[in-house]
């Protein structure tokens, strides 16, 4: 079951940019101040009210890589959970990680029915933003789910995002644009 994991904790920076160096033709960001708040409050009241965020330790993976993988899942109801899960990695080798990231989607995608992988206009997440793909479906598992992800490129950032809810693709998909962007926009 794919977790929730959006951003709380308003409208607070997810990462500050540390200088106007580039990496990737972007910004370089420094790590989170606060991992819950890279999604603002007004929007995680909106799409998952009262979810708690679950912290996650961050993950050294090589000397200039680290990930962050805060989630929020309402708790209000139990059977209908929804959720937002982010994965945000920082990384000289940024550029790359998204290609890897965009080619594992196959895996997720077996996970929907009717999924519909597309590369998104990046400025529809800001100006930050060098790539973008989105992928979309109703779950197999979950009769009435709808899953959506996009994966994004900003410098040495690659953000990935999942919401799932229960109302519909195209709902998610709009829910989904609006947190990831805003995310982005809380990286600077």
């Amino acid at each position: 079951m794919v977790l929730v994991a959006a951003m709380a904790l308003g409208a607070v920076f997810l990462v500050k940019a540390k200088s106007s160096d580039e990496v990737a033709g972007g910004p370089t960001y420094d790590v989170p101040a606060d991992e819950c708040a890279m999604v603002s409050r007004a929007l995680l009241d909106r799409y998952v009210p009262g979810a708690p965020c679950k912290r996650t330790s961050a993950r050294t993976v090589a000397p200039d890589e680290v990930t962050y993988t805060p989630s929020w899942a309402t708790v209000a109801s139990p059977a209908q959970p929804s959720s937002i899960q982010v994965v945000l990695r920082l990384a000289k080798t940024a550029p790359s990680m998204y290609t890897h990231s965009k080619d594992t989607l196959g895996v997720y995608e077996a996970t929907l029915t009717d999924a519909s992988s597309t590369e998104m206009n990046p400025a529809e997440l800001g100006p930050k933003v060098q790539k973008a793909v989105l992928l979309s479906g109703s779950s197999k598992s979950f009769s009435g789910r709808f899953d959506a992800r996009i994966i994004a490129l900003s410098g040495n950032a690659v953000v990935d995002v999942v919401l799932t809810d229960w109302t519909s693709t195209e709902a998610s998909v709009d829910a989904l644009k609006v947190v990831a962007a805003d995310i982005v926009a809380n990286m600077s």
